[in-house]
């Protein structure tokens, strides 16, 4: 079993143009995307929690920018949220 401890995550400071983003185009609460570090392997790992779709590498960059742009398949969420909650039959 692989420890992976969180990583501290550069923030970007806002919004290209200083627009503010409306609250219709707002989804939901997302559960947020985890960015951890996996010191044995030498890897910043991110991994979603509400699709567990997930992206490693050796690039903080590269982890921030999938974090950032990730966009969970519906449907998979969809039915991980039904299979979890115990609603499937």
């Amino acid at each position: 079993m692989i420890a992976l401890r969180p990583r501290p995550r550069s923030v970007p400071s806002g919004r290209p143009g200083g627009r503010p983003v409306p609250s219709s185009v707002v989804p939901p609460f997302v559960p947020p995307v985890r960015v951890e570090w996996d010191g044995p392997r030498g890897l910043h790992v991110a991994q979603c929690g509400r699709c567990t779709d997930s992206f490693t590498s050796s690039r903080p960059a590269e982890i921030d920018e999938w974090a950032d742009t990730h966009r969970c398949d519906v449907e998979l969420a969809a039915l991980l949220d039904l299979v979890a909650s115990g609603r499937a039959a």
